[in-house]
């Protein structure tokens, strides 16, 4: 026999068995597919996870709001320069709005300086603070 017919046969070989060994694992590779895809979904963490969460986000807002807004808003929020940020009835997207965009010569815009995550942070923070 030729070497060409040799290696011919040769790579025919190795192809059948390569497709062989992949339609024969196959099987095995679906039971663990169907057995990750029959885990339970994740549920909702609980409220204790969630105002955990929470608190943390609000101590991220906190720091953002000493270094970026206490000295205008005061360092307790209740206002200096600023108004007071106690029990604001301003929605979430408005408050971030506001942040981003800043109000025409009473406050300076922050959204080249915080991202979404930060504004959220500060939501959080301001959420937190009641009378």
């Amino acid at each position: 026999m030729q070497i060409e017919t040799k290696a011919t046969v040769l790579a025919s070989v190795a192809s059948v068995c390569v497709l062989a060994m992949t339609f024969g694992l196959s099987p095995l590779l679906r039971s663990t597919e169907t057995a990750d895809s029959s885990r339970e979904p994740r549920t909702d963490p609980g409220p204790v996870v969630r105002a955990l969460r929470s608190d943390r986000r609000a101590a991220q807002g906190q720091k953002l709001f000493e270094r970026n807004c206490a000295h205008c808003h005061g360092d307790d929020a209740r206002g200096e320069e600023g108004p007071s940020l106690y029990n604001l009835t301003l929605s979430d997207a408005r408050i971030a709005k506001r942040t981003r965009e800043g109000v025409k010569g009473e406050m300076p815009r922050f959204g080249s300086k915080f991202n979404d995550a930060d504004i959220e942070a500060l939501i959080a923070f301001l959420r937190s603070l009641k009378d």
